[in-house]
């Protein structure tokens, strides 16, 4: 299990900043702002997947790390705080 996250967190290093790439890319549409958290770790679990179809790796694996990815690139809990005060 130690494993499984260790590698999850280290892909989440490095898949991370592809995520911050594609928000800033819809931060420029017309959005409201409290739903770019979801928006941020919907967009990190796909990517996940993507990069696991792609190397034929383990789907929970990269989408986990997917998660963990927007989640960082989000910022996790100012997203709660957001859309719970619905700002």
């Amino acid at each position: 299990m130690d494993n499984l996250l260790n590698e999850a967190i280290g892909l989440a290093a490095v898949m991370s900043p592809v995520i911050l790439i594609f928000v800033q890319l819809i931060k420029t549409a017309d959005l409201d702002k409290r739903w770019l958290p979801l928006i941020s770790i919907v967009l990190g679990i796909a990517v996940g997947i993507v990069f696991a179809i792609a190397g034929n790796a383990d789907l929970f694996l990269y989408g986990l790390a997917g998660f963990l990815s927007g989640a960082a690139s989000s910022g996790l809990y100012d997203g709660i705080q957001s859309i719970r005060k619905g700002e």
